[in-house]
């Protein structure tokens, strides 16, 4: 395996550019539970955007993490999240720009371990050749249980893959192709109010796709259309306390400068408890411009107390997204 000293460091890679990459709240999430743990360190990368890719090659230098400057091929787990079928062809160049063997069969026992994650790992199948690991369904738990195996590898002097990789596929969720035999039960995280959320995130040093402060407020969704592939895989319906995401509110506000705030789920409208949350929100925040937005509402879903509580709220872009004492990217603290 990569990498010969503590700590045991991951890069979490999003396909696609920067501006859609940090607008990603999963690469949040892990971001910070990978970096929330002892002696462990997460980075990011994403795919350089034309211009600089040709740079990279030309120059014959390698794609690297952004925190340090780090090579993909020297970290210990490079891991990707696949939220889309079309970012299947810049896994392979990021793959190939990062110094790693494109395919699982040709890496060796010193070689990086490449673990794909998100939605369209559901079927791993059409990506297997690719990749050392899955993780199917929700990672917040798991990625856990795999940094603290590859710290004890690591701890041991053990850089064989064959035996980390054997190791990760007898975790819950995790699908090794070397050891197709196991089986694997789709993860899904039971108590959203229990699980870690990135208060203080890195605030981008550029207008990203989503610039604001994204909180999820549900994950699932009742409805259980057959066409939905969201609606199927992040099945059951579970929410998040109303007390819990002001919590969050309040820090991240605080931690980044933002002026609004986005509640998301698959539909914001089946939040059972949103004209409370609402009714919180206002109390809360008024008089101190800050601006929210409610994505995804089907309109069956708008009542009449939803309606008169969003009347009260300014309308998203009225107020400042970012207060002039944020920092950019760095992580606030």
């Amino acid at each position: 395996m990569a990498g010969k000293t503590s700590p045991v460091k991951a890069v979490l890679c999003f396909p696609d550019v920067y501006d859609i990459g940090m607008s990603h709240l999963g690469l949040k999430i892990l971001y910070k539970i990978i970096n929330d743990m002892p002696g462990c360190a997460a980075e990011r990368a994403f795919a350089p955007w034309i211009d600089m890719e040709e740079y990279l090659k030309m120059e014959g230098l390698p794609l690297c993490s952004i925190e340090s400057a780090t090579p993909l091929r020297n970290f210990d787990i490079v891991g990707f999240s696949l939220q889309y079928e079309l970012s299947y062809p810049t896994v392979l160049n990021m793959l190939h720009m990062g110094g790693i063997p494109i395919r699982a069969e040709e890496r060796s026992n010193t070689d990086t371990i490449v673990i794909g994650g998100g939605p369209c790992v559901m079927n791993p199948f059409p990506v297997l050749p690719f990749f050392d690991a899955f993780v199917i369904g929700d990672g917040e738990e798991v990625i856990v249980e795999i940094m603290n195996t590859v710290t004890r590898h690591k701890r041991e002097g053990d850089i064989r893959r064959e035996g980390l990789l054997k190791e990760l596929a007898a975790l819950d969720g995790v699908f090794v192709p070397a050891y197709p035999s196991n089986t694997v039960r789709r993860l899904y995280l039971a108590d959203l109010n229990a699980a870690p959320y990135p208060c203080a995130p890195i605030v981008p040093y550029m207008e990203v796709i989503h610039d604001r402060i994204n909180i999820e407020i549900s994950r699932g969704c009742s409805c259980g259309c057959r066409f939905c592939m969201a609606g199927m895989i992040y099945r059951p319906t579970r929410e998040r306390e109303p007390a819990t995401i002001m919590a969050i509110a309040e820090a991240a506000l605080k931690n980044t400068g933002y002026g609004e705030i986005s509640f998301t789920s698959l539909n914001a409208g089946d939040y059972s408890k949103l004209p409370e949350l609402l009714k919180m929100c206002n109390r809360k925040f008024d008089g101190r411009h800050v601006s929210f937005s409610l994505p995804s509402m089907r309109v069956n879903s708008i009542t009449e107390a939803v309606l008169k509580e969003i009347k009260t709220v300014k309308k998203s872009g009225t107020c400042a997204r970012r207060s002039p004492f944020s920092t950019a990217d760095i992580i606030s603290r």
